[in-house]
């Protein structure tokens, strides 16, 4: 097999394992309070990964929940609301530095240079996640990927349902729940907003936690273990 298809495969490969789960839980601590989520791997294992990945290395602290809409969601984790741009919020990508460690960046480099010398353009910077569309709705407490118009489009940013939204089922990725902190939820979705719906006061995610299982949660996160959201099956 040729050098550039190996060094090619080995990139690939490498963004798909880019990380593993260390959940299933995982507390979001923000500005409103704190929302702890039970991840599920059965449903999307990349996307699990891909935000634990996240969670762990700290990518999502500073991020703000730039889209809140009563009814429908919140969102959140887009690099670009670290910012004081307001404009370009909703509109970014975590890139290969965000998801590959700098062994597999060599390879990747090695890989755009191969490229270059055939005249090619090269790869994107954006790390993109493929869909993992699955049968669970999305019900109030869902935690689910956004994504741009191509189904494989996810990237880092995530919304949390505040009501039932079945014209979303099947196109976006279901990959957890709230277990805890629908208080917080529904503070966050009621602020003021502009004409983009993002809170005209910013609400940061502070801190990301992962926690390993039960026995890591507080009292009152134990308690709320009993399903606060029962994942239903579409039919």
């Amino acid at each position: 097999m040729p050098r550039f298809v190996i060094a090619l495969s080995i990139v690939i490969l490498f963004a798909a394992g880019a990380a593993s789960a260390e959940g299933p839980y995982v507390r979001l601590t923000t500005d409103a309070g704190e929302i702890l989520l039970e991840l599920s791997p059965d449903l999307a294992p990349r996307h699990v990964d891909n935000f634990v990945h996240f969670c762990r290395t700290g990518f999502y602290e500073g991020t703000t929940f730039h889209r809140v809409i009563p009814g429908f969601m919140i969102q959140c984790g887009d690099p670009n609301s670290r910012d004081d741009n307001r404009g370009n919020d909703g509109q970014g990508w975590p890139t290969w530095a965000d998801v590959l460690d700098p062994e597999e960046l060599a390879m990747l480099d090695e890989v755009r240079g191969m490229l270059a010398a055939k005249g090619y353009a090269g790869l994107d910077d954006r790390a993109m996640l493929k869909a993992e569309f699955n049968s669970t709705r999305h019900v109030r407490g869902m935690l689910s990927m956004a994504r741009a118009q191509g189904d494989d489009s996810a990237g880092s940013q995530f919304f949390i349902c505040v009501a039932d939204l079945p014209q979303l089922d099947g196109k976006y990725t279901v990959f957890g729940r709230v277990v805890s902190g629908f208080d917080t939820v529904d503070a966050i979705v009621s602020v003021d907003r502009d004409g983009r719906d993002n809170p005209l006061t910013p609400l940061r995610l502070v801190k990301t936690t992962i926690l390993d299982g039960p026995e890591a949660l507080t009292e009152a996160e134990r308690e709320a273990l009993e399903p606060s959201v029962t994942p239903v099956v579409a039919e």
